[in-house]
């Protein structure tokens, strides 16, 4: 009997334009990775890659580069635009995550449509810093890991059960915290 709900590997995906992605030039400005990995019922390892791009970096080495990162068989967790983007994006051609399923066969891709004030809901709850949506480009870019990880515990509160869901966040405290007590490398 598997008794978790939650993937054995899960990874959260924020990806922060510098405008909506159906709109003209919209760029890639930065991605957030959070990666949970599970072990037995009460273990998990967790890992986070944050990455900025010039506006001229190109969308398919981005998206490459992404794909690269996510570990075999893991499921991928990402926020879907709200209604009117996804109607504007069907004329526009691939969204980004068209690019990350076919860069990506086989993986399952678990869509979740949040608003932001849930996700900065969330994050208050775990101390997180996340971005309003009037935020500056700036801002959303440098908390796109603290948006990911938000969106991990909106997934995990919902679809966990009660003592699991605990048992991972209570995880998640113990290794922010050696993760913030870790010296930072010149």
């Amino acid at each position: 009997m598997n008794y978790s709900l939650h993937p054995p590997v899960l990874a959260s995906l924020i990806i922060v334009r510098s405008s909506p992605e159906h709109t003209p030039r919209s760029a890639i400005r930065s991605l957030a990775l959070f990666t949970v990995e599970r072990f037995g019922r009460r273990e998990a390892r967790f890992d986070i890659i944050h990455k900025a791009f010039d506006t001229d970096t190109p969308r398919a080495a981005i998206i490459g580069g992404v794909c690269s990162q996510i570990p075999a068989g893991a499921e991928l967790l990402v926020r879907l635009p709200s209604m009117q983007d996804c109607r504007n994006m069907q004329r526009a051609g691939p969204t980004d995550i068209d690019l990350i399923r076919r860069g990506l066969l086989g993986m399952t891709i678990l869509p979740v449509t949040v608003s932001d004030a849930q996700l900065v809901e969330a994050g208050q709850s775990l101390d997180l810093d996340v971005p309003a949506p009037q935020s500056t480009l700036t801002r959303r870019s440098r908390r796109a890991p603290d948006t990911a990880i938000a969106l991990w515990s909106i997934y995990t509160a919902a679809f966990c059960r009660k003592p699991e869901s605990r048992t991972l966040f209570a995880a998640f405290q113990a290794w922010r915290l050696l993760e913030q007590a870790r010296p930072i490398p010149f």
